[in-house]
């Protein structure tokens, strides 16, 4: 198969992911969408220009084929966009098997140890000048190493093979690693023997050799009879490895058999750790015949896998992806190997019916620890079975279940103080977001005094930079409403806003845009984070760049760019005119008047990531929905360029912005508001059913539904949020009784979720 354009739907997931960088690296035009953000992969998903886009045939490409994430299940609306579309659908591991079919790949095979297995074969084989390509099934804590990567000129890619949605059986490798094979899956597989049948099958299909850990039975007799060398590594192996010195953090090895007669020292501790190691080094030597003098001195492990995120005397929190009883129990023995000090585990169990069928051995394992913390199952789309909760784990045992996350941190403070310990983190779901916070905690809590925004920045912002405390947030919006922000900058320049981004970020401190305040509710109680506001003056400059073409900074208002655009004579731009916002926010809103979008001009933007990563597009990266740019959600816009429909004489293009401004003055109040408040549904426009249910002039307060236009709820004057909310409400009931339509909430509510609020 050649090069074509392919969507990859879950890519910021750590198996779709590095799938879809691989097949950027052979040259595929690839882009993606997750229903799910915020996973580091996006970073990696960035930096090889992939963009992640809810219709790409909507953004002017067009997919031939979709390569999914088996979490992405029949009747998800992607998979239904690209049936319509015709595109031909493949799951992550047979699309993957496509691509290696002609290939000399080393499948890594197993039930734990996967992914760092696969890491250090990686890291191995690049440890001895080896020239090939790989798919990691997660991301290497060496920033300067990518989760995968094609070569155009060696026939050898070694990746992960996935046994839990049944694609294993797609493949054919050259080399099979098997790092262990444990009974698990048991929503796809019925019993013990269609799980093992599918691993005799893959060692069959097998052309140049097995390689298994010396002395599990079960690889032993599922390899016994293959007609390709089975190669077995410990220390009674083919390629035999021995320990013989080492400490918490590193091991030397005695290598002999198969291998060079040799020593060298590893970068990893404890039992499993050495046997994973040793597996990748058998892998590395079949593939090149060789063992590096430093086998493994790219290696510095795979995020979440015993992943340190804080230390100081006396405390260490880890976070480990261990989803499995034999998982687990390998970790906590090798945290009573390498840790002293009381073991405390924080797990979360990974889908109901793992949870189910390994209760008790749950249990058991756990009991090696200290003390033991049981988070409500994660469960991976997959609907609640009886037996298969979070209490079955801790049933009969001194385990506590924790059903409230935000009682976790005062839980484990309870238990590490005064005494020294390891903390925990255990699990395949999204409980890394618990080891973060809590590992953000520790960092705050061991500080001489608890900082706070100021601190972290002294010394760091320009000194044209502005910082305030409690500013009022009601002159800074449409609305005229609302409390004050805990915090309030205006930066000069971009290293200001990376520095105050970061600094939110080690503070766990929301953050927030404000341009003109469009489209914007401020609680009464104001905004407890950041604002950040792209001042005009520095952020505002419009420059025409020749070609019909204008490079407008992130906080230029809409109404000057439309000013430039007429005395350039660039027609297409008029329909900006009267919209009351900022570059920026129109962007992020994809802001619309007058039958125009502001994508219909966008040519390409430059913004800066969550992470304060400078980024920059063409405008086919970008999903232009409608009120929305799902890509720009969380990001900080710094400029754009956009691309006029055509020329015109200067007093033709202001007439039309006239014309426009004219027909927004009958149409539109002129009292203070935050544009139109609701979404219009498919059935009709929102300020008609509003009219139609009879709710114009419906006031509480001096907040009231306008009676020019009834998608307008307008401040009269001292209106309150509460108030503008209430007015939302009724009319949200009015109309769902009197129409039949539930109206959604076209406006931000900054800081709230609109669920919470209606």
């Amino acid at each position: 198969m050649s090069a074509g354009s392919v969507w990859m739907l879950g890519a910021c997931g750590m198996g779709v992911g590095p799938l879809a960088i691989f097949l950027r690296g052979e040259g595929w035009e690839v882009s993606g969408w997750d229903d799910s953000t915020g996973s580091p992969m996006e970073l990696q998903l960035a930096d090889a220009e992939i963009p992640l886009l809810r219709d790409p045939w909507a953004a002017g490409r067009s997919p031939g084929l979709v390569g999914r994430s088996s979490a992405v299940k029949p009747g998800h609306p992607a998979l239904a966009l690209a049936e319509s579309r015709g595109a031909r659908v493949l799951r992550r591991g047979e699309l993957l098997a496509e691509r290696v079919a002609a290939r000399r790949f080393v499948a890594v095979c197993g039930s734990h140890g996967k992914t760092t297995t696969c890491g250090m074969i990686v890291a191995a084989l690049t440890g001895a000048g080896a020239d090939f390509g790989y798919v990691l099934g997660g991301l290497f804590r060496d920033p300067a190493m990518p989760p995968a990567r094609a070569s155009a000129s060696s026939p050898w890619v070694v990746a992960e093979v996935d046994e839990s949605d049944g694609t294993i059986g797609a493949f054919s490798p050259d080399v099979t690693v098997a790092v262990n094979l444990d009974w698990d899956h048991p929503d796809y597989y019925r019993d013990e023997a269609d799980l093992e049948a599918v691993f005799r099958r893959l060692f069959e299909r097998t052309r140049t050799a097995v390689i298994i850990p010396a002395g599990n039975a079960r690889l032993e007799r599922l390899t016994a009879g293959l007609r390709v060398p089975v190669l077995r590594v410990g220390a009674e192996g083919d390629y035999r490895v021995r320990p013989v010195a080492g400490d918490h953090a590193t091991s030397v090895l005695e290598l002999g058999g198969a291998f060079p007669a040799t020593q060298v020292t590893v970068p990893v501790a404890g039992t499993f750790n050495r046997a994973n190691a040793a597996m990748a080094l058998a892998a590395a030597h079949v593939v090149t015949g060789s063992v590096a003098a430093d086998p493994l001195g790219r290696w510095r492990g795979i995020r979440r896998r015993q992943d340190v995120l804080f230390e100081r005397p006396g405390l260490r929190v880890l976070a480990d992806y261990a989803h499995h009883p034999t998982e687990i129990a390998a970790l906590l023995r090798w945290l009573r190997e390498t840790h002293s000090g009381r073991v405390i585990v924080v797990f979360q169990p990974h889908r109901h019916t793992r949870t189910r069928q390994y209760a008790a051995e749950f249990r058991q394992a756990l009991s090696a620890a200290d003390h033991a913390l049981v988070m409500p199952v994660y469960s991976a789309g997959e609907a609640a079975v009886e037996g298969g909760g979070s209490e079955s784990v801790v049933a009969g045992s001194a385990h506590r279940l924790i059903e409230d996350r935000r009682a976790l941190p005062e839980a484990l403070d309870a238990l590490v103080a005064g005494q020294e310990a390891v903390v925990a983190f255990v699990g395949a779901g999204d409980i890394e977001r618990d080891a973060e916070a809590y590992a953000k905690r520790q960092r705050r809590v061991g500080a001489a005094v608890t900082p706070d925004l100021p601190d972290l920045v002294a010394g760091r912002l320009s000194p044209e930079c502005a910082l305030r405390a409690n500013e009022p947030l009601a002159r800074r919006t449409t609305l005229g409403l609302g409390g004050n922000a805990r915090w309030y900058a205006e930066p000069a320049t971009v290293d200001d806003v990376v520095t105050l981004l970061r600094a939110c970020a080690e503070l766990d401190l929301r953050w927030f845009v404000v341009g003109r305040g469009s489209n914007l509710l401020v609680p009464d109680d104001g905004y407890d984070g950041l604002v950040l506001h792209l001042d005009s003056s520095r952020w505002g400059e419009v420059t025409p760049l020749g070609e019909g073409r204008l490079r407008v900074g992130g906080g230029a208002r809409l109404k000057e760019l439309c000013g430039v655009a007429a005395r350039e004579g660039l027609a297409g731009f008029e329909f900006l005119e009267g919209i009351p916002g900022t570059l920026g926010g129109s962007l992020r809103m994809n802001a619309g008047a007058m039958g125009g979008w502001i994508f219909d001009v966008v040519e390409s933007v430059e913004w800066l990531s969550p992470q304060g990563r400078v980024r920059a597009a063409r405008r086919d990266s970008f999903d232009a929905l409608y009120r929305d740019c799902p890509q720009l959600h969380g990001s900080v816009v710094l400029s754009a360029v956009l691309r006029a429909a055509g020329r015109d004489e200067p007093a033709a293009i202001r007439a039309r912005m006239e014309d426009m401004a004219r027909r927004r003055r009958e149409t539109q109040p002129r009292e203070s508001s935050a544009g139109c408040v609701f979404r219009n549904p498919d059935s009709a426009k929102a300020g008609m059913l509003v009219d139609q249910a009879g709710l114009k002039g419906l006031a509480c307060g001096d907040a009231e539904v306008s009676a020019l236009h009834a998608n307008f709820i307008v401040n009269r004057g001292t209106a309150s949020a509460a108030q503008f909310v209430e007015v939302m409400r009724r009319v949200r009931a009015g109309v769902k009784e009197s129409r039949g339509v539930e109206l959604q909430p076209e406006i931000i509510a900054l800081g709230r979720e609109w669920r919470d609020l209606l």
